[in-house]
């Protein structure tokens, strides 16, 4: 039976081992495409294990995110999107439940808000390197710019570079912001705060940095994007 379409989406299927502050930043990234996000909530309870509450600001927006993310490969598990049913009873559950833990001194060791960013396997060490030395010489040209405002800018390349990166902000996040756009290849993050994302064309690259200059990233930070060194 298929619930009523509403503005709160169900999600399943996702892997419980996942750390909750990860779980939230991620799934935010993945539904903010379609609108906007008024919250997201995770449980991690016996029996609640692997479902997610996403809550959009309209209908539209709901319907638009879950035919687009149906089945979607999130951390290796193949998505699953449903209406919510009874979602005023979830929401009211989750805030006391929330509550409870933290009233409680042994509820709670039992929510674990640690943090587990580092999900991406670590590259060749020759990659490591040459990202790096494009790193450097990156900042370089983006400091040598900011002093002398009359610098040419640099020209269209198939690579973008994002800077004054969020600490929040992790590959996969980047990975899922960028795939909507057509000819996205990867994203790699040589360090904190700075990523090289990878199209197939210059041409790709640009409609992607003309779509998502400034883009709200957090409360605080926006999207800084560049190209980067072919």
């Amino acid at each position: 039976m298929i619930n009523e379409p509403n503005n709160t989406l169900y999600f399943k299927n996702i892997d419980w081992k996942i750390k909750k502050p990860l779980l939230r930043r991620a799934l935010y990234s993945l539904c903010t495409r379609h609108g906007k996000v008024l919250e997201v909530l995770v449980l991690r309870r016996d029996g609640l294990r692997g479902q997610a509450w996403v809550v959009m600001d309209s209908v539209q927006a709901a319907t638009a995110c879950l035919q687009a993310e149906q089945g979607f490969n999130f951390f290796d598990k193949d998505m699953v999107i449903e209406y919510a049913r009874d979602k005023t009873k979830h929401l009211s559950n989750q805030k006391a439940a929330k509550k409870n833990v933290a009233a409680s001194p042994s509820g709670a060791a039992q929510d674990d808000g640690s943090d587990d960013d580092n999900d991406a396997a670590p590259k060749a060490k020759k990659l490591k390197q040459d990202e790096e030395s494009h790193a450097n010489e990156a900042e370089s040209a983006t400091a040598a710019a900011a002093a002398d405002p009359s610098s040419p800018a640099a020209p269209p390349s198939k690579y973008l570079l994002a800077t004054d990166l969020p600490t929040e902000c992790n590959q996969l996040m980047l990975s899922m912001l960028f795939r909507q756009y057509q000819g996205f290849q990867e994203v790699r993050m040589p360090r904190e705060g700075m990523a090289f994302v990878e199209f197939d064309s210059s041409a790709s690259a640009t409609v992607a940095l003309e779509a998502l200059q400034g883009f709200q990233l957090t409360a605080n930070d926006k999207l800084t994007l560049a190209y980067g060194k072919e």
